[in-house]
């Protein structure tokens, strides 16, 4: 599921540390994915952040653990001392007296009991980890939909300079014909001119498509992070998910949404926030033990060296009786924060429930475009082929030949684009549904 595949994803990631070009050869979505979620600018932001917070999530960060802490040190003075001992007028003046001191200590602290609070602080460190995971979902997810628009752009593209090619297939044939035709007298100037024309229009428009179809290839590149002038074809065939229905894309999305999910997370890491400041109150436990070496040298006074070493251990209680209410206010901010996030829940839990329904309605819809469009293109090619076979015979004029294969190339790049809108959209169903990144996909 989910789990399993962030894994994969990340170890994707890992592997592909240097940046992928797209092979000589056509380009399907699934490799453009694969791509992306290797060379991709934010999914590798993204990464980073997902390690930080793993770093992050140990005992050790959540104060679970005790600390060892190791130090020494050494100190001299040289000093003129005069020493005058008690039952004796006798004055001792030394110049330079040298006295050297040395200290060693291993001590090791733990804390035995705050509350609670550090249980708490370990919890959200992982559960905060399990949020950046998340979030890392959906930032591949939102990656995916990058990828999956820009790259039907690229198909709509191509195959609008296949139509455009198309049409200027035709209205070169059309040209020929009219030079044949003056030939034998059965075509004037005016229908080489007008033919001609036609076949100009034609040239200026393969022009423009395939200047747009190299636009949409490097807006692609950029969101797939390899070199902008990477060129190649796509796979522009689709089929389409028939197994929709309201009801399920609604439930999936309330369940498995990803976006939701996190705001979920958000409000578990506000309610252990909560319990860390509650456990402030009760008083906090600590014990320690310890092992020092002490040495002192002295060039004056009566007391020449002075060494001690050994064992030592302790136990203290400290309990906060009244800090100017602090912690009172903390608890009540912790306590608005708490119910903040479950607010903003129950807003994105109806924002996720409208979103899931507008989807789906727009999918549904663009479904029925699609077959309307796919049904006026049979027409439309059944009405250019008619007035192809008048055309021949001249029982049609050139203009109403040119018609009807403007018409023709208009209801196509129509349909083209509504099929590629509608492949979009069950995308954005999938997204909202948190299918995007599910194991049947």
């Amino acid at each position: 599921m989910k789990n399993n595949w962030i894994i994969a994803l990340f170890a994707l990631i890992s592997i592909g540390a240097q940046a992928q070009d797209i092979p000589q050869q056509t380009l399907t979505l699934q490799k453009a994915v694969e791509i992306a979620l290797t060379n991709n600018y934010d999914i590798k932001v993204a990464s980073n952040e997902l390690q930080k917070t793993k770093n992050k999530n140990t005992p050790g960060n959540a104060g679970l653990l005790p600390s060892l802490s190791i130090s020494a040190g050494t100190d001299y003075s040289n000093k003129a001392t005069e020493l005058q001992f008690m039952g004796n007028d006798q004055v001792l003046s030394i110049d330079g007296a040298e006295s050297f001191s040395y200290n060693a200590n291993v001590r090791l602290d733990y804390v035995l009991f705050d509350g609670l609070g550090n249980v708490y602080t370990y919890q959200k460190l992982k559960n905060a980890d399990a949020r950046q995971e998340t979030l890392s979902l959906l930032q591949s997810e939102n990656t995916i939909i990058q990828v999956t628009e820009a790259y039907y752009e690229v198909c709509r593209a191509q195959q609008n300079v296949s139509l455009a090619d198309e049409s200027m297939h035709i209205s070169r044939k059309r040209y020929q014909r009219a030079l044949d035709q003056k030939i034998y007298g059965k075509a004037t100037e005016l229908d080489v001119l007008n033919a001609e024309v036609d076949m100009n229009n034609d040239s200026t428009r393969i022009l423009q498509t395939e200047q747009a179809y190299l636009q949409t290839l490097k807006n692609l590149n950029v969101v797939l992070g390899v070199s902008i002038q990477n060129n190649y074809d796509v796979d522009d065939s689709i089929e389409f998910r028939s197994d929709f229905t309201a009801e399920q894309v609604i439930a999936d999305a309330l369940t498995n949404n990803t976006q939701l999910i996190a705001q979920e997370q958000m409000v578990d890491l506000t309610a252990l926030d909560l319990k860390i400041t509650k456990s402030k109150k009760y008083p906090t436990v600590s014990a320690y033990g310890q092992y020092a070496y002490g040495r002192q040298d002295n060039d004056a006074g009566q007391l020449l060296y002075n060494q001690s070493y050994g064992p030592a251990a302790g136990v203290s209680l400290r309990f906060n009786v009244f800090n100017g209410r602090q912690l009172h206010t903390q608890e009540k901010n912790s306590l608005l924060d708490f119910e903040s996030q479950q607010e903003r829940s129950y807003q994105m839990a109806a924002n996720v429930e409208r979103n899931a329904s507008n989807a789906f309605t727009d999918y549904d819809y663009k479904r029925k475009i699609v077959d309307l469009q796919k049904r006026s293109l049979k027409q439309a090619q059944l009405n250019f082929e008619k007035t192809e076979e008048l055309f021949q015979i001249g029982r049609v004029t050139s203009i109403e030949f040119r018609t009807a294969q403007q018409n023709l190339l208009s209801v196509a790049a129509n349909y083209n684009d509504s099929k590629f809108k509608a492949k979009v959209a069950e995308f954005y169903l999938l997204q909202l549904t948190g299918e995007l990144l599910s194991d049947k996909d």
